[in-house]
């Protein structure tokens, strides 16, 4: 004989039985509704995860600016080279490619196989390699070498106008003069290339690559004159060896308006090897900080971060005082003896027995001393 459960414990268990199913129902509508929130409306940022996963970027530089006088010569231009990295999740045969890149670059086994034999996503070999040398290793067709084109600064009048210029760096950033100041209009904007890898890191063939070209940045045009610069620069030259100076500085500026046309502090320095110092310097042994100091007083520009007396320049200043508030006319005449004193101190005029009588516009031609105290 059967005997019969009580109504209350059938009413228990299934109470006990509806409740469990409801909480499992909520539980799957709570996953449901997660599930749907990632799909749908986080759908755009997990996808952008996705790709980060799967993509490797390489930078691209861009073509920096060129800089160009007033006359449409250019002063600083970009040269093609090549950067050589490698991946090493795609390097099928280390040896062979450690043996190819220290020859055709030029580099020490030990250097190399450190790079290639990093577990890394990309690591740079060398940068700034020539075109035909980046071609040859290209021809290889290595198995995890890549050679990207890029861009190095050139200097066609190497040493002309240097401390003016200035010069960029590795990474085509401007160091000093114009290639600095003017850093913001002359950079462009980097490009990349990105390509698709699996799960181990090794490149998808199939995929291709996505490429985001560079922008180029914007020329620069300046007043100075390669022409008159060049002429300036060899009066100085001239100078410094007749006087036995050890530098010269020659501003030559357009009264009209104020442009500066030539900027000349010799001695100068190689604007494409801005890192060595000259023979006259005696470097051996020094490092560190003193080279660094070395370099910066050869890339100095005397012209504009130095003091130095005005001298004959003002005379125009205080003539042009004169004129227009009627203390002299072009017509008066003065006597130069040589000399003025001025308290109790002596001042020369450079000619030595003075100019004698002379009126005030001869005065001004000679740039008399004399005249203009």
């Amino acid at each position: 004989m059967v005997e019969e459960i009580p109504q209350q414990y059938r009413t228990y268990h299934r109470n006990k039985t509806v409740t469990v199913m409801f909480l499992i129902l909520l539980v799957f509508a709570v996953l449901m509704g997660r599930l749907v929130y990632l799909m749908i409306f986080r759908s755009e940022y997990y996808s952008m995860k996705a790709r980060e996963l799967h993509e490797r970027e390489r930078s691209i530089k861009a073509a920096r600016g060129r800089i160009i006088d007033a006359n449409g010569k250019i002063l600083a231009d970009n040269k093609t080279v090549c950067t050589i990295s490698v991946i090493h999740s795609q390097v099928t045969d280390a040896e062979q490619v450690i043996g190819v890149l220290c020859r055709e670059l030029g580099l020490s086994e030990e250097y190399v196989r450190k790079r290639v034999e990093k577990n890394s996503s990309i690591e740079k070999i060398k940068s700034n390699v020539d075109k035909s040398v980046g071609d040859v290793v290209r021809e290889y067709d290595l198995a995890g070498v890549k050679v990207d084109e890029d861009y190095k600064r050139y200097y066609p009048y190497d040493s002309l106008g240097s401390k003016v210029l200035g010069f960029t760096g590795g990474d085509n950033q401007g160091i000093i003069g114009l290639e600095v100041i003017y850093e913001d209009y002359l950079r462009g904007e980097a490009g990349t290339i990105l390509t698709v890898t699996d799960a181990a890191g090794v490149e998808v063939v199939e995929a291709g690559e996505e490429r985001v070209e560079p922008v180029a940045g914007r020329d620069l045009y300046i007043s100075m004159d390669m022409n008159i610069q060049s002429y300036a620069t060899q009066l100085a030259l001239q100078t410094m060896e007749t006087k036995e100076a050890d530098s010269v500085s020659i501003l030559v500026m357009n009264p009209q308006n104020g442009e500066i046309l030539a900027m000349v502090n010799v001695p100068e320095f190689h604007l494409n090897d801005p890192y060595t110092l000259p023979d006259t310097v005696d470097s051996e042994g020094v490092s560190g900080e003193r080279a660094q100091e070395l370099l910066n007083g050869m890339w100095r520009n005397g012209c504009i971060n130095d003091t130095y007396e005005p001298g004959s320049t003002f005379k125009i200043i205080t003539a042009a005082a004169g004129l227009e508030s009627g203390a002299v006319k072009p017509e008066d005449t003065f006597q130069c003896p040589g000399y003025i004193m001025v308290g109790d101190r002596r001042i020369r005029c450079h000619k030595a027995g003075g100019h004698g009588a002379e009126t005030f516009v001869q005065g001004t031609m000679n740039s008399c001393k004399r005249r203009f105290t």
